[in-house]
């Protein structure tokens, strides 16, 4: 996360940007520390070209107008909401990274101990113009010796830890930041990687740890996220998207973009044959009027380069599977397809022919932090990563505040004793998230 955390406000706006939509949602917190969606609204993305922010004025304007239409269609007024982006890069890296704690006499090892080398390894990649998208424990060795779980074991002489760490350079948000600077109600916006932060939403606990590879199907690329032993191990970005298969449309219907994928979302499938025989009417790229083109030419045009699509990432899969074997495994958990490529109709027997039927597509499966989400936008792809952007701010909060608590307690141990069973037991639920275990208890 790029922003600072502080006390979360009543409302939250979340707020995805896509290649093609900005896509947003704006939430209230209630007594109860539930998350309810009261509004949500998608409109064109303007200033992104291939992928990449080229004009940020236009796209300043977008967020703004997405901000309106949110307040606008709110049932309750609402004041200074919290905001949180989410937004693609296609650098992200994943490390090991291995850090020691030498002790001078015997000593036991607390969950603070585990909070402090998770602030210092966060300072040092920091301090190398590095950014920390997400981090989890994998490995303790107490004096050498390797156990599951060091909290309350004594250590003669170090603790050593392997923390997984993602993690992008600092550049890859700057140009967002300048974006997001006279937008806000507040100095600081949290900033996630969007596919990230969905695919943690759209998978269990069950599935990371077997292991699971999420495909985001993009507008400008698939970007591809393995998980293995509950952690993600493998990052990889396929330059070829839905933009692909509107072009296609375009070239061979002469129209515009935006009308091919009109066509594609309102009345094309993924299909090599067409048994409605219906014609399908469009306007001209000219604009003097309107043509028509048989459903079934459509179906095969969309069908062609989608399958094109998915036969060449099925060949990346492949390669990386053989290629990196001891590391991912052989992908036996499955997939999950997100992204908006994934709502053209009838995608899923393409997937099928050549992934196989371990599959599905995605859906929020994590609700506990969440409360009355319609079943249609759970199951919307588009608006999955706002989501999954919501519940890493919520569980960033949960950790600082923790770290906070965890400061005011050394400097004043005689509040130790006060301390209530609420605190405790989310420190327990804090531990089982640093160290890759069931998160969906937070």
């Amino acid at each position: 996360m790029i922003g600072g955390c502080s006390m979360a406000k009543n409302y939250l706006i979340g707020i995805d940007i896509g290649s093609f939509f900005l896509k947003g949602v704006l939430f209230e917190t209630d007594e109860n520390g539930n998350i309810v969606p009261i509004s949500l609204s998608k409109l064109p993305v303007d200033g992104i070209i291939n992928g990449e922010i080229q004009d940020m004025e236009s796209l300043r304007r977008s967020i703004e107008t997405l901000i309106e239409k949110l307040n606008q269609e709110s049932p309750k007024k609402v004041k200074n909401p919290e905001i949180i982006v989410g937004y693609s890069t296609n650098s992200l890296n994943i490390t090991e990274e291995n850090f020691t704690v030498e002790f001078s006499k015997r000593t036991e090892i607390r969950e603070n101990e585990l909070r402090n080398i998770k602030k210092s390894v966060i300072k040092k990649y920091t301090d190398e113009g590095k950014i920390i998208l997400d981090s989890n424990f994998v490995k303790f060795h107490i004096d050498e010796k390797r156990v599951k779980n060091p909290v309350s074991f004594f250590a003669e002489k170090s603790l050593t830890t392997t923390l997984n760490i993602v993690w992008v350079d600092e550049n890859s948000f700057s140009l967002l930041i300048n974006v997001l600077k006279d937008i806000v109600y507040t100095s600081e916006i949290p900033i996630y990687d969007s596919t990230l932060s969905s695919s943690y939403i759209i998978t269990t606990p069950n599935d990371r740890n077997v292991g699971i590879t999420v495909i985001d199907f993009g507008y400008n690329s698939c970007r591809i996220i393995i998980f293995k032993e509950g952690i993600p191990k493998l990052f990889y970005t396929f330059p070829y998207g839905m933009k692909y298969v509107l072009k296609d449309i375009s070239n061979i219907l002469k129209v515009s973009e935006r009308e091919a994928h009109r066509l594609l979302v309102e009345e094309g499938a993924c299909s090599r044959e067409t048994k409605v025989m219906k014609k399908v009417n469009f306007q001209l790229l000219t604009g003097s009027g309107y043509s028509y083109v048989p459903l079934s030419l459509l179906n095969k045009i969309i069908f062609a380069r989608v399958r094109e699509i998915i036969s060449r990432l099925n060949g990346e899969l492949s390669k990386i599977g053989y290629e990196r074997t001891f590391e991912v495994g052989a992908l036996q958990g499955g997939i999950v397809l997100t992204g908006g490529g994934s709502k053209i109709r009838n995608i899923e027997s393409t997937v099928k022919e050549l992934m196989g039927e371990n599959f599905r597509k995605s859906s929020i499966v994590s609700f506990d932090s969440f409360k009355d989400i319609p079943e249609e936008l759970a199951k919307d792809p588009e608006f999955q990563a706002v989501f999954g952007l919501i519940e890493r701010y919520r569980i960033d909060l949960l950790e600082e505040n923790l770290y906070e608590k965890s400061k005011e307690t050394r400097s004043e141990p005689s509040q130790k004793s006060k301390s209530s069973n609420k605190t405790t037991t989310a420190l327990k639920t804090f531990f089982k998230r640093i160290t890759g275990g069931e998160e969906d208890a937070l």
